[in-house]
């Protein structure tokens, strides 16, 4: 999972490279720094993980669930990327 969140992160930051793109997350901004995106997750994520696993409801399913969406999140941010890298001006 950690490392599902750092790949977002790397993948928005390179899209983020280009003038075309810009982030969705309203809490983020349209161009957060790598930091600012470090610090929403770190401080979203971490309560809701630490909630979840006290309540017992983050079970193995649960996680199989979140994993796969953060995959195909991923997977969308690499898509929007390589598309920039090919129709837009590097910032």
């Amino acid at each position: 999972m950690i490392g599902l969140q750092l790949a977002d992160i790397y993948t928005t930051y390179r899209g983020l490279q280009y003038d075309c793109v810009k982030e969705l997350n309203p809490l983020a901004g349209e161009r957060p720094s790598v930091q600012k995106m470090f610090f929403l997750k770190t401080v979203i994520l971490a309560p809701a993980i630490e909630y979840d696993l006290k309540r017992e409801a983050l079970t193995s399913k649960a996680m199989d669930e979140i994993n796969l969406m953060m995959a195909l999140v991923i997977g969308n941010n690499y898509n929007v990327w390589r598309g920039a890298d090919k129709k837009c001006n590097k910032r």
